[in-house]
């Protein structure tokens, strides 16, 4: 241990003495007994509008000062709990052979950890951020499968070195060496892994309501973390409390935010300081218990750790005092809870206002893809994106959030628009009856599955099927014919427009101007008909006079 961190160490210690000799209590805790304490931290990346992380920023981050690399560096060998971020493993796996070098060995690195850890929210996604916009459950992926390339999971081809011309100098034959290929995986696989404990919700520090609760509890969490601040207690309570029937670890406020200005110290002194602060708040957490033994949590913030960061000394110094006993969440879980109810503390109208376009948008987004051959691919990775979107890293970026959403919210337009009816125009109608020709595009790499309707304005033109089907390739147009009949001469305008199979509408509906010519053929026809009739009587009637003629004139000669 460093000198500074033995010396905050005893100053630490001197300061929890004072949970058995300092001022009166609730009720008697065991002054020989240390206060049990949990530190919960975060594993997770800067915030970004990727549904999946890149390869590049994978390499950012796990290069020897990258982000992940310091986390796992300030935490391996310290009993505290790791929250992990699922984007994190997904990003990697899905790469396969592609996966950067540094992020498959960090990847092992974290597997190999002993710490207790539990899955975040993917992309620590903001739990109550949506609940509070509407959606009536916590938000998850819906699968993967449409990143998956199956390149990246083949071994690569061999390689035949070329024959070598002379005499070759004799070698050890070599021992060839099978490319590592991980086999294919699926969606499961990408997000499997062996969390000690499952069930936990962890909100963004302060932002939950109470109607959050049993949307939380109802998505399969069992067990939350509460900031202490977003909760009213009964006196003397300890840090497991139970909030309206749910089972919740209660972050202390106030240690938790020495903690974190410890972490977080630009110099010794201020390190040394913050850390004696984080002393006495834990002091003072453990004196106002009226159970038989004290208990803290300890949470880090949602941001991804800078260069320079002092996570392993603060860990180390309160390890390594004899009057606190580091534990893990399991161990916690098993002290008795107090009762606590919710003191409201939602997020900002601003902040909620952009989410729920958010959902909206998600929702519209599935409504269209239902045309799609598989609408997964599309959906999949929207949801994706949105969690991105929701991620808790974006609280330190208040400017650059609603940038991103607009931008995001562009995108959703754009998809929805991909598949529209194709620049009508104005045509003319020369038959009786015929078909419409209305051509469709599609500019999604997948066929699609719409049906076209048109509606006259009047009834100069009716319509036989106000709906046909039409099967569109990727990339490509195909027309649909409408079955029409003209009534009457007249320049009439139609609505065409496209839905889903449920009747939902796909894109904008298009107006054109048909020049409506009923029956012109059938004058044409009677005059054509007409010269006929000339033609074969004229020929007729001459046979006939010939006819007649040589009969007169062979009388004549008799």
């Amino acid at each position: 241990m460093s000198l500074r961190v033995l010396s905050v160490a005893l100053a630490f210690g001197i300061g929890l003495v004072g949970i058995g000799v300092g001022a009166p209590r609730a009720a008697a805790v065991d002054p020989a007994a240390p206060v049990q304490v949990a530190i919960a931290v975060p594993i997770i990346v800067p915030e970004s509008a990727g549904g999946l992380i890149s390869a590049d920023a994978l390499t950012q981050y796990t290069s020897p000062l990258g982000t992940l690399t310091r986390q796992l560096d300030s935490i391996e060998g310290r009993p505290v709990v790791l929250g992990i971020d699922p984007r994190i493993i997904v990003s990697i796996r899905i790469l396969g052979t592609a996966a950067p070098a540094s992020a498959s060995a960090w990847l092992a690195r974290l597997e190999a950890a002993p710490n207790e850890s539990f899955p975040l929210t993917y992309a620590d996604s903001d739990i109550t951020l949506a609940s509070q916009a509407g959606s009536t459950v916590v938000l998850q992926p819906t699968g993967f499968d449409f990143a998956i390339d199956p390149a990246l999971f083949t071994a690569p081809l061999t390689t035949i070195p070329p024959t070598p011309t002379g005499t070759p100098t004799p070698t050890a034959a070599a021992t060839p060496t099978a490319p590592v290929v991980p086999p294919l995986p699926s969606s499961q696989d990408l997000e499997s892994w062996q969390y000690s404990l499952t069930g936990i919700a962890w909100p963004v520090e302060s932002t939950v309501t109470a109607s959050d609760l049993p949307i939380i509890s109802s998505s399969g969490f069992s067990t939350m973390i509460l900031s202490s601040a977003n909760l009213d207690r009964t006196p003397g309570s300890g840090a497991v409390a139970d909030v309206t029937g749910t089972r919740s670890l209660v972050a202390d406020a106030t240690a938790s935010a020495s903690f974190r200005s410890a972490v977080q110290s630009f110099t010794v002194a201020d390190w040394q300081a913050n850390t004696a602060a984080m002393s006495s708040a834990i002091s003072t957490a453990g004196q106002d218990q009226s159970g038989s033994t004290a208990t803290v949590v300890i949470t880090l913030d949602r941001n991804a750790l800078d260069s320079g960061n002092r996570l392993a000394d603060t860990i180390t110094a309160v390890q390594g005092n004899p009057r606190v006993r580091i534990v893990g969440f399991t161990e916690l879980l098993g002290v008795d809870a107090s009762p606590a109810t919710v003191i409201d503390q939602p997020h900002s109208p601003d902040q909620l206002a952009l989410m729920r376009q958010l959902l909206e948008a998600q929702t519209a987004e599935a409504q269209f893809a239902a045309i799609a051959e598989d609408p997964l691919a599309i959906t999949s990775a929207r949801r994706l994106d949105l969690l991105a979107l929701q991620s808790s890293g974006w609280r330190s970026n208040p400017a650059g959030w609603p940038v991103i959403v607009t931008s995001d919210l562009v995108v959703s337009t754009e998809l929805r628009s991909a598949v529209q009816v194709a620049s009508t125009g104005d045509f003319n109608f020369l038959a009786a009856a015929a078909p419409l020709p209305i051509a469709v595009a599609n500019n999604l790499d997948q066929p699609v599955t719409v049906y076209v309707t048109v509606r006259p304005d009047t009834g100069l033109l009716t319509v036989g099927d106000t709906r046909i089907e039409l099967e569109i390739e990727p990339n490509s147009q195909a027309s649909a014919m409408i079955p029409a009949q003209a009534v009457s001469n007249g320049v009439v305008g139609v609505t065409v427009s496209l839905s889903s199979a449920s009747g939902v509408p796909i894109g904008e509906s298009s107006r054109a101007r048909i020049n409506v010519q009923a029956g012109w053929e059938t004058p044409i026809v009677i005059v054509i008909a007409s010269l006929v009739v000339a033609v074969f009587g004229g020929g007729l009637v001459r046979n006939i006079l010939r006819l007649r003629k040589a009969a007169a004139a062979k009388g004549s000669g008799a």
